[in-house]
C-alpha cells in the first residue's frame, strides 16, 4: 500500500514536499485542446519510445486495485515505469479512476478519481481528486484519508492536501521550483495571471531579483526598482516570464522598502476586509482605517506584506 503514493507524488507532491504553498485553485492545463487521450487499463504502460506525443495525455483505468486475484500486483508493477518515463516530456496530463477492493466479487471499498498535469516550460503543477465513495456512498475526503492513515499516510496525506470537497484542501496549482527552457513556449497575448503558470514564473523572477538585487544595501530606492527590471527583462527575453508579467515583477519591486532607509511596509485591513499595503516612512504611521486594523510587515515589498506570516501582528 505504501507504493501507492507514486502517481500522485510524480505530478504534484514535489511541490508538497518542499512546502510550497499552492498558487492559484486547480484548473484543467493550458494545453488541455491539444490533448489526445491514451487509454490504459491495469499493468498496461505506454511505450514512450515509439510515442513521441508532447503535450502527452493520459487515462488509466485503475479499477482493480485487488488484493486477492493479483491485481494490485499489476498495479504496482506498472506504477513506476508510467511515471519516470513521463518526466521527460515538457508537458503532460493524466486522469485516472482508483477502485479499491478486497475481493472481485464485491464493490469496491473506497474509491475516487485523480486529474495531475504539469507544465515544464512554465514550471507549474496541478492536481486534484474528487468524487470520493466509500461502499458505493459519497464520502467527504477525512473519511477516505481516515482508511489510509496506517497503511499509507502518504497518501493520507495527499488525499487531505489535494481532496476536493468536505475535509480536503481543495484542487491546487503549484510551482515546481524548476522549469526547462527548451519546453518553453510564447506567451499568448493577455493580462498578467491569465495563465495557471503565470504566478509561478512571477514568483520564479522575483526570487532572482531577491538574490541579484540588493534590497538593504542598494544606495537608493531607484536602484533596486532599475535592477529588478533589468532582472525581469532576462527572463522575458529567455522565456521564463510572460511579457505581460513583467510589469508586475518591477510593481514589487517598487512598492518595497528596499534603499529607503528606516521605510516600514504596513498592512491595513478595513472594515470589510479588504487589504491594502502601502510603505510608511515609520512604524508610527502605520496606522489602521475606522474599524480595521493594521499591523507593520516583516516583508520588505507590499506584494508579500499582507499575507501570513509576513503580517502576523495586529
Amino acid at each position: 500500500m505504501r507504493s501507492w503514493p507514486i502517481s500522485i507524488a510524480m505530478l504534484v507532491a514535489t511541490a508538497a514536499a518542499a512546502q510550497v504553498s499552492p498558487v492559484a485553485p486547480y484548473v484543467d492545463p493550458p494545453f488541455a485542446d491539444e490533448c489526445v487521450f491514451r487509454h490504459f487499463d491495469e499493468g498496461e504502460s505506454p511505450d514512450f519510445a515509439t510515442d513521441p506525443a508532447d503535450p502527452y495525455c493520459v487515462e488509466y483505468e485503475k479499477r482493480d486495485i485487488t488484493a486477492s486475484n493479483g491485481g494490485a500486483v499489476r498495479f504496482l508493477a506498472a506504477e513506476p515505469a508510467r511515471f519516470a518515463q513521463a518526466i521527460p516530456r515538457c508537458r503532460y496530463w493524466q486522469q485516472d479512476h482508483w477502485r479499491v477492493q478486497l475481493t472481485p466479487d464485491v464493490g469496491p471499498l473506497v474509491q475516487w478519481d485523480g486529474s495531475y498535469w504539469f507544465d515544464l516550460g512554465t514550471g507549474t503543477a496541478a492536481g486534484r481528486l474528487r468524487n470520493f465513495r466509500i461502499a458505493g456512498q459519497p464520502a467527504g475526503v477525512e473519511q477516505v484519508a481516515a482508511l489510509f492513515d496506517l497503511l499509507a499516510p502518504d497518501l493520507s496525506a495527499l488525499l487531505r492536501q489535494f481532496g476536493d470537497g468536505p475535509g480536503g484542501g481543495g484542487g491546487a496549482v503549484v510551482c515546481l521550483g524548476m522549469s526547462a527552457p527548451h519546453c518553453a513556449a510564447p506567451a499568448p497575448p493577455g493580462r498578467c495571471f491569465d495563465r495557471p503558470g503565470d504566478g509561478c514564473e512571477v514568483a520564479a523572477a522575483r526570487a532572482t531579483v531577491a538574490s541579484q538585487c540588493d534590497c538593504a544595501g542598494a544606495p537608493d530606492h531607484g536602484t533596486h526598482v532599475r535592477c529588478a527590471g533589468g532582472v525581469a527583462d532576462t527572463a522575458v527575453a529567455e522565456g521564463r516570464l510572460a511579457p505581460t508579467c513583467r510589469n508586475e515583477v518591477v510593481r514589487c519591486a517598487s512598492k518595497s522598502t528596499c534603499g529607503r532607509t528606516g521605510r516600514v511596509t504596513c498592512c491595513r485591513v478595513g472594515a470589510d476586509g479588504r487589504k491594502r499595503c502601502g510603505v510608511k516612512h515609520e512604524g508610527s504611521a502605520c496606522r489602521p482605517p475606522q474599524g480595521g486594523r493594521a499591523c507593520l510587515a516583516t516583508a520588505s515589498s507590499c506584494c508579500d506584506a499582507c499575507t501570513a506570516p509576513a503580517c502576523p501582528t495586529p
